[in-house]
């Protein structure tokens, strides 16, 4: 796992909008990439297929010192991606995949950040299952390279209460790296549903946008943020493991001495 404050993290992305060039945005993004790069590191350009990249691209991309790794199609038997050491360019990557990296300790383009406000009538859409790329966003308030910029919101939790449950969760996971397991992913849905019984407002992307801040590894933040989703919907879930009794009453009492 990476060290420090993630806001010192290196990270840029290129805006998706109705005018947008793709092939020269990927460009602007890998020459960016090239110029972080330190000596012998080569830039991995990793793609969700590569069928998508402009023309002559990936025959060209060894001798500049780029290496393609692409989502699809994948080698029979081919390992998912392991971070690599150097720059990477990430182009037209579903949020869940890029999350996989973090926290990655060299610097990260995102290419084709969507937000739907930046392109209603195209662009690639998610659907119901995928925050787009605004949580990504929003955790390491990235350089924009190309388009309109993305706005982000500080502080991302504005409910002080629910800011210092927050911390609460990040603890609980070990710096938010064991969600997966039963018993601390049990309390931090246990905490979610006191706080909205409590009448405090989840709001997911928000909080998945504050795990990865935290420095929580990407696939923890992407199950916390699921979780979060569905206790903000209601969803009737039965954690086995708790938070002590009073937990809301100590979080309120903790937030209001701040």
């Amino acid at each position: 796992m990476a060290s420090g404050n993630v806001l010192d993290m290196t990270r840029a992305y290129t805006a998706l909008c109705n005018t947008t060039n793709r092939d020269q945005d990927l460009i602007t993004a890998l020459r960016w990439a090239l110029d972080h790069a330190e000596d012998g590191q080569p830039v991995t350009l990793w793609c969700w297929d590569k069928e998508d990249l402009p023309a002559g691209l990936e025959s060209k991309a060894p001798s500049r010192g780029i290496v393609v790794h692409s989502e699809r199609p994948r080698p029979r038997g081919g390992r998912s991606f392991r971070a690599p050491d150097g720059p990477v360019v990430a182009v037209d990557l579903p949020l869940e995949t890029l999350a996989e990296i973090e926290p990655f300790e060299h610097p990260i383009c995102l290419v084709h950040a969507y937000v739907p406000e930046n392109d209603a009538r195209g662009g690639w859409i998610g659907g119901d299952d995928l925050p787009f790329d605004r949580p990504w966003i929003n955790a390491f308030r990235p350089q924009c390279l190309s388009g309109p910029p993305i706005q982000t919101p500080e502080p991302l939790i504005t409910d002080p209460v629910v800011a210092v449950a927050m911390k609460s969760f990040t603890g609980s996971t070990y710096g938010g790296t064991t969600m997966h397991d039963s018993r601390d992913g049990d309390r931090v849905t246990h905490g979610l549903m006191e706080l909205r019984k409590g009448g405090h407002a989840i709001e997911p992307d928000l909080l998945f946008a504050a795990a990865l801040r935290e420095g929580w590894k990407g696939r923890e933040a992407m199950l916390f943020w699921k979780v979060a989703k569905e206790v903000a919907k209601g969803v009737k879930k039965r954690p086995k493991h708790h938070f002590r009794e009073d937990i809301l009453s100590h979080w309120r009492t903790e937030a209001s001495a701040q």
